[in-house]
């Protein structure tokens, strides 16, 4: 079994973002995303950069920052973006914060997924349950810490392999712009951590942690 990390994004929910303002003009300016976009899109209630290494799509509740490139190096990269945008933009009043990783593992020898062993009370063999279906098996997994929620999404794909998405829930309500970059500035950490649990999970060694 081999496993690879694939995607690698950060979403900030707020009561009122303002799309209005992220011109390629005022990122380059600010120095939030330096890269020339390759497509933009403005509106007062909605905006789109999306460069070689990103796309940022914003609207009055709702950013999402995604890495084209799912790597070390894209990581900081949006570590660096998103503190950015919270320092120029402090007075926003910012609800919740995510943290996301997807990664997929692969069997290397059959067609099916690596397996995944359900029970539901005393019930363990569902095929009576479905007769004529094929099965497969996925899960979801809820983590709680002090700072945060973790929502461990496990889904079979029709090829022989399993996608595992992390999303890190932070609630930063009424939390300072400091706090919430520290949050932020966890980022690479709670990647080494999603990679940990993949690869215990299937106990296989995979990508190492750089």
């Amino acid at each position: 079994m081999t496993n690879k990390f694939i995607r690698a994004s950060m979403v900030i929910l707020a009561e009122s973002h303002n799309p209005s303002i992220l011109s390629p003009d005022w990122l380059k300016r600010n120095e939030v995303i330096t890269e020339k976009p390759n497509q933009f899109v403005l509106t007062p209630d909605f905006a789109v950069f999306d460069s070689k290494s990103f796309n940022l799509v914003v609207d009055r509740q709702r950013l999402q920052l995604n890495a084209k490139k799912a790597t070390p190096t894209s990581l900081k990269a949006l570590i660096d973006i998103t503190t950015k945008y919270l320092e120029l933009l402090p007075h926003i009043p910012y609800l919740r914060l995510g943290l996301n990783f997807e990664w997929v593992v692969e069997e290397d020898e059959k067609k099916s997924p690596p397996d995944i062993c359900l029970t539901i009370g005393s019930t363990k063999d569902f095929t009576p349950i479905f007769p004529d279906h094929e099965l497969f098996y996925g899960s979801i997994i809820y983590a709680q810490k002090e700072s945060y929620r973790l929502r461990l999404n496990i889904e079979p794909t029709d090829e022989n392999a399993l996608i595992y998405k992390f999303n890190f829930d932070f609630n930063i309500k009424d939390k300072a712009v400091e706090k919430i970059k520290e949050f932020v500035t966890d980022y690479i950490e709670l990647y080494k951590f999603s990679s940990q649990i993949v690869n215990k999970t299937v106990a296989i060694k995979g990508e190492e942690e750089k």
